[in-house]
């Protein structure tokens, strides 16, 4: 019986009913749904295969892998019960925020369409790169082993976060962008327990925060709530560097936590 067609602009009940339990979802939302729940219920099955004990953490091997799958999956139906509410409204408001935020006419006030701000933000970026590879070279002109290797490391650490601290004001984009980098290259050398508060101030001062008081309690919450969470209560080892006294320092925050 078609009595949508031989009543037009009359809603009958069930199609009142679908509308309320459908709401504003499309069936695109339902299928990204569907497809991050099933990559999660993918993941958590296959966190069996390595299901163990760990003699220094009572929760096993699976416990910060399986607290990482239920937040996707809760971000998933997070995502589609906001889907449900406004559908696509909001994230076409935010698309046409960010066209219309004057960000081309800022970037063309700032010459950040020259190719001196190219060749800068490049040059930027190639300072990680740098450290990661201009210290064995030096290592192996100089025959330097051990502790001699590790002053390299350190001397040309230090002169390349000079180059970058000199240079950044000139570039803050540039060195947003490369501040991560710079981190991570350096992680397995200094560790995470030295670089990590630095990381925190220098990606604050970059987002505009110049104030001390401000800047270094944002830092210690931070720095703190980070070790509570991966030291305290997931016993995930975080790098504590190779090179004294970073590995020094690394190793003694471990033991006084644990």
């Amino acid at each position: 019986m078609q009595r949508p067609e031989i009543y037009p602009g009359v809603v009958f009940p069930e199609t009142r009913k679908r509308n309320r339990i459908m709401g504003k979802l499309r069936s695109g939302h339902l299928v990204e749904a569907v497809l991050w729940l099933l990559l999660c219920l993918f993941l958590f099955i296959y966190s069996f295969q390595f299901d163990q004990d760990i003699e220094i953490y009572r929760f096993g091997a699976t416990a910060w892998p399986r607290a990482i799958i239920l937040l996707m999956a809760i971000a998933a139906l997070g995502q589609l019960y906001h889907h449900w509410k406004r559908g696509d409204e909001a994230s076409v408001q935010m698309i046409s925020a960010a066209v219309d935020d004057g960000s081309e006419e800022a970037a063309h006030e700032a010459h950040h369409e020259g190719l001196k701000w190219y060749a800068s933000t490049f040059g930027f970026l190639i300072i990680p790169f740098a450290y990661m590879r201009v210290p064995d070279w030096i290592a192996a002109l100089l025959s330097a082993e051990g502790t001699g290797v590790h002053a390299i490391r350190i001397v040309c650490a230090a002169i390349l976060i000079g180059i970058f601290v000199y240079s950044m004001r000139r570039n803050m984009i540039g060195a947003m962008l490369t501040l991560p980098l710079f981190f991570a290259a350096m992680l397995e050398d200094m560790g995470f327990y030295t670089l990590a508060p630095f990381f925190i101030i220098g990606v604050m001062y970059l987002f505009g925060e110049t104030r001390p008081k401000p800047m270094a309690t944002i830092m210690a919450l931070i720095f703190g709530l980070l070790m509570l969470l991966f030291v305290k209560i997931l016993y995930v080892g975080l790098p504590v560097g190779n090179i004294h006294p970073f590995y020094d320092i690394g190793s003694w925050i471990v033991t006084v936590l644990q």
